[in-house]
């Protein structure tokens, strides 16, 4: 690691951690990323170097925590806030960023000693800089992306994972997973120009397999209504939030209330402090990044709609990782939008989906609708656990890695 970033809590992030989650984001997203610099003619991280490695962090108790880190992608810019980064900063001009990729988010945990000594980081905390360069040959986070299976480690070009022997004995029952998009204001968020992707699994006793043809696209929430009754499903699984900690859709569903609170989800806290980066259901987010506002607000609608239809929430991402950790993945899940992130995703889904080929899955959306579905499965079999509680914003179900250890067959 070369250098340390420290993060602060300011007047739109009073929590730092909002502002780490949403770099992440716009990452995974194949969005520029950058990390803004002091108001200096040659601030700290300005003269850094390609490849090089920055911790993310912020502080606590007079010591650093770290949440993730990302390499230097290039030479500083100078001038006015770059287009995918304004949402964060705002409209600056004249100012100094530094280009970001592979911004990875690990488990938020005190930066270790052998990094940075506990006396350097008081010292750091106590003075007014947030950027501070590290002595040549600082031992690094970051970890090989290989998986441990068994006590072995294969790369992921050739990475297995183990298959998944289930006692259950349950009658057969189908679910859905549904991956949203971007709904239209015009529409009251019931139609999108994108369509979104749901995937069906049947359990049929001892193992799940995709119904029939499992994949559909849908432009309108009718259409994908009607695909569940069709396959009459038992439980739907969204990637998306089923409520809110202080955002609120104006009631003729026309925009967001400007003057909502800026109260956060205990679940979606939960996750981020494990590792899982995601776009906090925040004031912020619904205010200020336009595709994931109406991303949410799709989600809070489809949610409310027809009452008769179970619904639970997951974030694919967060299943993914806890998944890939129960496998004995090392360090950050590769990113979705890179090959290797795409094989440990199938290989991870093959272990509990018999007979999933590749063309059922074309591309990411359709892996986290599949994603989606097996979560509704394993709730239904009672081998998910929920993070966050009706009461802050609602619950989000992540698959249960105490349990399903248990039933992992490497033969």
């Amino acid at each position: 690691m070369d250098w340390l970033y420290r993060f602060t809590m300011n007047n739109q992030y009073p929590d730092p951690l909002e502002e780490i989650d949403a770099l992440c984001m716009l990452d995974s997203e194949g969005e520029p990323t950058f990390l803004l610099l002091a108001d200096r003619q040659s601030p700290p991280l300005s003269g850094s170097s390609c490849g090089e490695v920055v911790g993310l962090c912020t502080s606590q108790g007079g010591q650093l925590v770290l949440h993730g880190t990302a390499l230097v992608a290039g030479e500083c810019l100078r001038g006015d806030t770059p287009l995918s980064v304004r949402p964060i900063y705002g409209g600056l001009a004249g100012r100094v960023f530094c280009p970001l990729k592979d911004v990875d988010r690990l488990p938020s945990d005190g930066l270790p000693a052998s990094i940075l000594s506990h006396t350097e980081q008081k010292t750091f905390l106590k003075g007014q800089s947030f950027v501070k360069r590290l002595g040549s040959g600082a031992p690094s986070i970051r970890r090989p992306a290989t998986a441990s299976l068994g006590g072995a480690t294969a790369p992921l070009t050739t990475v297995t994972f183990p298959t998944l022997v289930f006692p259950h004995k349950l009658p057969a029952f189908t679910v859905v997973g549904l991956d949203p998009t971007a709904g239209t204001w015009e529409s009251k968020m019931t139609v999108g120009p994108k369509e979104m992707p749901s995937f069906a699994l049947r359990w049929e006793g001892d193992c799940f397999r995709p119904e029939g043809d499992p994949l559909a696209w849908h432009l309108k929430n009718e259409g994908f209504r009607c695909e569940a009754i069709r396959r009459e499903s038992v439980l739907t699984c969204l990637d998306g939030p089923c409520g809110t900690n202080g955002p609120r859709l104006l009631a003729d569903l026309s925009g967001w209330d400007a003057n909502g609170s800026t109260g956060t989800r205990g679940g979606e806290l939960l996750l981020s402090r494990q590792g899982v980066n995601l776009f906090w259901t925040t004031q912020n987010t619904v205010m200020k990044f336009d595709g994931a506002s109406r991303w949410i607000a799709r989600s809070l609608v489809l949610f409310s709609e027809d009452s008769n239809q179970r619904k639970i929430e997951t974030h694919p991402h967060g299943a993914f990782t806890f998944l890939w950790q129960l496998f004995g993945g090392r360090g950050a899940l590769p990113k979705k939008s890179k090959s290797s992130g795409r094989r440990v995703r199938l290989a991870i889904l093959r272990s509990f989906i018999t007979g999933l080929s590749d063309s059922m899955v074309p591309n990411h959306d359709a892996l986290d609708a599949a994603c989606a579905a097996l979560v509704a499965g394993l709730h239904h079999l009672g081998l998910t656990i929920p993070f966050g509680n009706t009461s802050d914003g609602g619950e989000l179900w992540m698959p249960d890695r105490t349990r399903l250890a248990a039933f992992m067959s490497f033969l």
